[in-house]
């Protein structure tokens, strides 16, 4: 039974058809062997036929893994268009357990074959896809992008040198040669735009080269016109019916004879610089400002002709102390806004109105009631009071007839205590105070 499992006399390889249930059964009849000697000389043949099943099972699957790499499963044939380098590796695999040298190298040459032509397949879709990008829809029929450049042509032609097939690589090379073209007459336009104010009847800038049109995007959707001026390079794009505003994505589409745009610039729609200077009253801290152009970071005033530097800008307010350099009602003052550079963008007058008067007329109190009510002039915007020295701050404050109120029913106000309302204007400068007159 033994020798039937094997192929020829020496053993060295298995009959043909022999299975693992043909090697149990003479393992079971080997082992009923007495004779010690005799029995261990079966075992031992035994598991060296086991061992070239093993071989030959370790063969069969490795032959079947790389077989299946290719069309029909013929390594005759190219690999399937589905096999994937999954595949492959999982067919490296199988064959790295095959112990024949001779099998296990037939075995490696169909692997390297597929590995081969899906290293190339995939160098073709790389460099199909690069080629595809150049053009407008990743379509070669069209003409390149308006964004190509040369970089993203020298980038598509390093992959089209990978491959390997002739006809492909023949193909894309042309492709590539098209987009080169494009991408040189495309070149010789040049272009720029000023920012666009909104308000501004036209977007304009200037050019050289052959530009025959000019197309407008405005957040998506073209409007085709303008006025080209070949004789100075210029052009304008009247916008006016547009209704641009900040924020608004515009693109200026220039063309050559071939009616393709060529280039295109982005449009920077910013707008009008507005600045505010409040009015300043002498005796006031601060001269306070707003803007609302991110280039203003410093401001500068000029007071009867004498310059001064300072300020806080931040956040679009600025915030300028002033009490120290305007004495007089009569001061001509400017305040300049500049960018970081030092160049100015804005001068704004400051209206300096006289120091505000204002006086506390009349203080009341009687003992037991709420508030101490009075009546004042002028310019009083705010009150305090203090009572026995401690001071309170609140109140209300009527300009529309001229008094105002303080709630001191929580104090315990007594005929007694010492009792003063001051009057502020709107900075917080006391203008005037009166002692409360208090009854029972």
């Amino acid at each position: 039974a033994v020798n039937k499992l094997f192929g020829d006399d020496t053993h060295t390889k298995l009959a043909e058809g022999i299975t693992a249930t043909d090697i149990n059964q003479a393992k079971e009849l080997a082992n009923k062997v007495t004779d010690a000697d005799k029995k261990k000389e079966l075992l031992n043949e035994i598991e060296k036929a086991q061992e070239l099943l093993h071989q030959q099972q370790a063969e069969a699957a490795a032959k079947t893994a790389a077989d299946s790499l290719f069309v029909n499963n013929d390594p005759s044939k190219n690999i399937k268009d589905t096999t994937t380098q999954a595949d492959i590796d999982a067919a490296q695999a199988a064959a790295n357990k095959v112990t024949d040298p001779t099998v296990k190298a037939d075995l490696q040459k169909e692997i390297d074959k597929a590995q081969a032509q899906l290293d190339a397949k995939t160098a073709e879709k790389a460099a199909k896809t690069a080629v595809d990008a150049l053009f407008v829809n990743n379509d070669p029929s069209k003409d390149i992008k308006a964004t190509t450049t040369q970089d993203d042509i020298n980038a598509a032609q390093a992959l089209v040198n990978k491959v390997t097939d002739a006809t492909v690589k023949a193909e894309l090379q042309k492709e590539i040669n098209k987009a080169q073209s494009q991408l040189n007459v495309s070149a010789s336009i040049t272009a720029t735009a000023a920012k666009y104010t909104t308000g501004d009847m036209y977007i304009t800038g200037t050019f050289t080269g052959p530009v025959t049109a000019l197309s407008l995007d405005v957040n998506g959707k073209r409007y085709y016109g303008g006025d080209i001026y070949a004789s100075n390079g210029t052009y304008r794009f009247y916008v006016s019916d547009k209704k641009l505003k900040a924020g608004d994505v515009v693109t200026m589409n220039f063309y050559d004879k071939t009616k393709q745009i060529k280039k295109s610039v982005t449009i920077t729609v910013v707008e009008p610089l507005k600045v505010t200077v409040a009015d300043y009253k002498v005796g006031a801290n601060y001269i306070n400002a707003t803007y609302n152009n991110p280039k203003i970071t410093k401001v500068g005033l000029v007071i009867d002709g004498v310059k001064y530097w300072g300020g806080d800008v931040a956040n679009g307010t600025v915030k300028y102390f002033a009490a120290d350099k305007i004495k007089s009602a009569t001061a001509v003052v400017t305040m300049n806004f500049y960018d970081a550079n030092n160049n100015l963008l804005a001068s704004r007058p400051v209206k300096v109105q006289p120091a505000a008067v204002g006086e506390v007329n009349t203080a009341n109190f009687k003992v037991g009631t709420s508030n101490i009510k009075g009546t004042f002039s002028g310019d009083v915007k705010q009150i305090a009071i203090s009572i026995n020295g401690k001071k309170y701050y609140g109140g209300t404050v009527s300009s529309s007839d001229g008094s105002y109120k303080f709630y001191v029913l929580d104090k315990k106000i007594t005929a007694a205590d010492t009792v003063v309302v001051y009057g502020y204007d709107s900075s917080g400068k006391l203008l005037s105070q009166k002692d409360v007159t208090i009854t029972e």
